[in-house]
């Protein structure tokens, strides 16, 4: 499969996002809690989002993707590393409910490394670059404080906690006002070269 290379001419501001996929199991996992929260409150924003744990996100123009990729690829020598999904918690300040995931030493260091790229690469190129610094996996936005701590209260009664291995990172990016829709995986202790992006 071809890299996606865009022409100078049709370039645009696009929103990037950074993050960790979870297996299969755990994605279909994390769906049907999704689909439980729409069953009992009804869809809400992000109650349908692909289930996720943010690393990074930013806005860049789509000019510089090759670039971008070159960069992140340099990811791909870190090591496999174990994270824990561990139980749900809330966003008041956003009214969203979450599975929270302890942060652990190798993501600190994925966060380390990711500055000194950007730091070192990107700056100038990359606008409103934020590391995430509360890792987490969303399950939906809510309407107001009641229904908020109701779904927390819903879902702590029954628990949730996995442990995941993650093996690569993926990269997605959307234009404004749509949904994502390209990405590249960054895969750790193998594809070392810049691979293809793929729809999403």
């Amino acid at each position: 499969m071809k890299q996606l290379r865009l022409p100078l001419f049709t370039s645009k501001i696009k929103y990037y996002n950074l993050r960790i996929v979870p297996p299969d199991l755990v994605f279909e996992n994390v769906t049907a809690l999704k689909k439980q929260f729409e069953f009992t409150f009804g869809k809400q924003p992000l109650s349908r989002s692909k289930p996720h744990i943010t690393i990074a996100s930013f806005k860049m123009n789509s000019k510089y993707q090759d670039l971008l990729i070159q960069v992140f690829d340099q990811l791909s020598q870190r090591e496999t590393f174990k994270l824990h999904i561990d139980g749900f918690d809330v966003f008041e300040s956003s009214k969203t409910l979450y599975l929270k995931v302890p942060k652990k030493d190798a993501l600190t260091t994925l966060h380390g490394d990711l500055q000194v790229l950007y730091d070192k690469h990107l700056k100038g190129r990359v606008r409103s670059f934020a590391i995430s610094e509360n890792p987490h996996m969303t399950i939906s936005k809510t309407r107001g404080k009641k229904m908020l701590y109701q779904s927390l209260h819903h879902f702590q009664n029954r628990g949730y906690s996995r442990q995941i291995d993650v093996d690569h990172l993926t990269l997605v990016s959307r234009s404004k006002y749509r949904t994502w829709e390209e990405q590249h995986e960054i895969r750790f202790d193998s594809s070392k070269g810049i691979g293809d992006f793929l729809k999403y």
